[in-house]
Parts: C-alpha cells; sequence; structure tokens
C-alpha cells in the first residue's frame, strides 16, 4: 500500500483524531477498573500521537520488516514502588492478550546511563477504529514506571531526546549517569522502607492477633460454673480444675509451653465435649502465640468436632488459616463465627480487614455498612471505621 501524501494524512487524521480519543479514553478506564482491585496506588496517563510524531514514523514503514506504528494510542501507570510495577504487568497480562513486552534499561550496563521501563503492546481486538489511519496496528502501547523512572524519563527526553543529543560530551554523560544511579538507587530504597514497613506491621498484626484470641480465654470463676453444671464425678472435676487453673494462670502469664503441657495433661481426664473444646481451643491459642500455626489450627478443627458452635474456637481458626496464607479457608472461618454469635463484632472485623488486605475493597465497603447499620456503637465497629474509614467508604457512582 502506498502512503498518502501528507495533505491527505492530516484531513484522515483530524477527521479520525475523536474516535481514536473515544477508544483510547475506553480504554484507560477499563485499565484504571482493573488496577483499583489492586493493593497498590497507581496513576494514569494517556495520549494520542501527535500529528508530526506520526509523520515522523511513516518513512520507516516502507521497510520489508516493519510491523506498522504500535505506539500511536499510549497509556503510561505509575506506581510509587517497584514491586508494583510486576503486580500491574501480571494484572494486564491476565486480561488483555500480549502482543510484545520489553524492559527498556534492561541491557544497559553500569556505566551507561538510560529510563527503565516496561513497555507493554496489548492486542485490540478487531480495527481500532472503522476507517483505521495509515500504517497504526490495532494495538495499544502500555508503558509502566514508577515515580521516579517517570520522573527521569522525562528529563532525559528534555536534555537528549529534544535537544538531538546523540553523542553528549563525557562530562554530560557523567552527570546522567551519576543521576540515573542516585534514582535507580533511591527506588531500590523506597523499596527495601517499604518491605520492611509492611514486615513490621505483619508483626503487629500477628501481635494484635495473639491479643484478640487470649482475649477469649476462660477465668477460673468461668470454669468452676461450668464444670459444676456437668456430670462429672466430684474428685475427678476438683483435679480437672485444679490443672486447668494452673493452665490458665501459666496462659495469661505468658508461659506457653508450661501452658499446652497443663492443657494435655487435662485433656487426658474425664470430660464433656463442651470442655473438651474450651481446652483444646486455648491449647491452640498457646500454639498460635508461639507462631505453631499448624499445631494450633490443629487443635480449633478439634475443638469444632466436640462443640461446632464454640464461635471463639471459629474465630481462631480463621486467624490460624491467615497466618498460613489459607485466605479463602479464614473468611469463611470468621464468618462462621459471627454467624454463630453476631454480637461477637470482632470476626465480622476480621472479615472485613482480610478483604482490604486482599484487594476487594468493594465487598469490605459493603459489608462494613451492613455492620455498621446493625452495631453502629460497637467498640469494635467505631475502631476499625476510624482505622481505615476512607478505605470503607462506597465510591460514588459516576454513571450520572
Amino acid at each position: 500500500m502506498n502512503m498518502p501524501d501528507t495533505s491527505l494524512l492530516k484531513q484522515q487524521y483530524n477527521k479520525s483524531r475523536e474516535e481514536y480519543g473515544e477508544r483510547l479514553e475506553k480504554m484507560a478506564e477499563e485499565i484504571s477498573r482493573i488496577l483499583s482491585a489492586l493493593p497498590l496506588r497507581h496513576q494514569i496517563r494517556y495520549r494520542i500521537k501527535s500529528f508530526e510524531s506520526y509523520c515522523e514514523k511513516l518513512p520507516g514503514l516502507k521497510e520489508a520488516d516493519s510491523k506498522g506504528i504500535t505506539d500511536f494510542l499510549g497509556v503510561r501507570i505509575i506506581c510509587p514502588f517497584l514491586a508494583d510495577l510486576a503486580l500491574v504487568e501480571e494484572a494486564l497480562e491476565s486480561h488483555f492478550s500480549l502482543r510484545e513486552i520489553e524492559r527498556k534499561g534492561a541491557q544497559i550496563s553500569f556505566r551507561e546511563f538510560g529510563y527503565d521501563s516496561v513497555h507493554m503492546l496489548l492486542d485490540l481486538s478487531g480495527p481500532l477504529i472503522a476507517v483505521p489511519l495509515y500504517g497504526v496496528e490495532p494495538v495499544l502501547e502500555v508503558q509502566i514506571r514508577t515515580i521516579l523512572q517517570d520522573a527521569w524519563a522525562e528529563v532525559e527526553h528534555e536534555l537528549v531526546y529534544k535537544a538531538e543529543l546523540t553523542v553528549p560530551s563525557v562530562n554530560i554523560r557523567r552527570k546522567l549517569a551519576a543521576l540515573n544511579a542516585n534514582l535507580t538507587l533511591s527506588d531500590i530504597i523506597f523499596q527495601e522502607l517499604r518491605d520492611s514497613q509492611k514486615e513490621f506491621i505483619r508483626k503487629q498484626q500477628k501481635n494484635r492477633d495473639i491479643q484478640n484470641a487470649m482475649s477469649g480465654i476462660f477465668s477460673s470463676e468461668q470454669l468452676k460454673q461450668d464444670l459444676c453444671t456437668q456430670q462429672i464425678v466430684p474428685e475427678a472435676r476438683e483435679s480437672l480444675e485444679q490443672i486447668i487453673i494452673r493452665a490458665l494462670t501459666a496462659h495469661s502469664e505468658e508461659n506457653f509451653e508450661q501452658a499446652i503441657k497443663l492443657y494435655s495433661k487435662a485433656l487426658k481426664l474425664e470430660a464433656p465435649d463442651n470442655v473438651r473444646s474450651i481446652l483444646l481451643n486455648h491449647r491452640g491459642m498457646a500454639y498460635f502465640a508461639l507462631s505453631e500455626n499448624n499445631a494450633a489450627r490443629a487443635d480449633f478443627r478439634s475443638a469444632l468436632e466436640h462443640d461446632n458452635n464454640n464461635f471463639r474456637a471459629w474465630y481462631n481458626l480463621g486467624l490460624a488459616h491467615k497466618s498460613l496464607s489459607e485466605f479463602e479457608r479464614a473468611l469463611k472461618a470468621f464468618q462462621k463465627s459471627a454467624s454463630v454469635n453476631p454480637a461477637f463484632t470482632e470476626a465480622a472485623t476480621q472479615k472485613i480487614r482480610l478483604h482490604i488486605e486482599l484487594g476487594d475493597k468493594e465487598t469490605a465497603a459493603g459489608e462494613f455498612a451492613e455492620l455498621k447499620k446493625s452495631q453502629p456503637h460497637d467498640r469494635e465497629v467505631l475502631k476499625l471505621e476510624e482505622e481505615l474509614g476512607d478505605m470503607l467508604r462506597p465510591k460514588p457512582d459516576n454513571k450520572d
């Protein structure tokens, strides 16, 4: 196909620009919708190549191996951290047909300078518009960068590309290389700081989970009342009661190894199902406090075999599943705990927190709205709202 003359191309460009713009805007909205489900902040910019830039690409189309213009429509996704880039890349690959991916800067040595960026070409089904512009491929170029990578690309574009400095002086090259190295190092340090912060938060959450689990420890008075209602020989009841009181004391003093030994000793004695369920749940909590999550999970499951309505065992099972990254099972266990005892709002709030951690903010907002409606003055509900209020507010409907 022969290339049309410039005046005709200009007419075609102006005529098709609006249609291309509508298609590009829809694609940007679709990408934004996909990324909103990920646990990251992002900015999206998009552009149509100017007529002048479009014309600069046309001479290359005469070459036999030319694949057409693939960057006529472009979207740029900018994220704060390096680890975010992989999440974005994976999300786009799972939702679109990928024609090509290029990692800019991957081949540059430490002595050179150049910008880092992931470039993806997403295949779009069919032509972009009814009458495609000459040479334009039905693809969308997506660039994925960190904030610092984007800053470097913009500055380099002004200093080198626009100035046509294909071979800058040695002095300029040294300065550019040093600047690029500093920005690259800054990206790495920011990521390390974020990883450290997330690990600190994870440990805090683990400690909070342990405290939540331990808040369900029976008092010795509760234990005596419960045992007195059971059909147990008085001598056996007294022996069981003494062992459990010692176990509870060790547990409350955070002597978890001793508590586990005493709970195990008590479980060898005669006891009704509901008491065995309590003992297994408590031993599981001690294992959980020691980060022996598999043993804790096994005890919580055994506790539920003896009393399926033990809402605290369901709750603690959810905590164990969560620590083992068994998130779907954790959600089900929290749901079961909340359904057995709706007044136990810790289970419902934990479920909402987990939805947020998994990036499902929409479900979290819906469940929180229902919980706030039924328990507007509950301490746990108010605490959750104070901590995560912005994330729990439903998004406004912009369809008007």
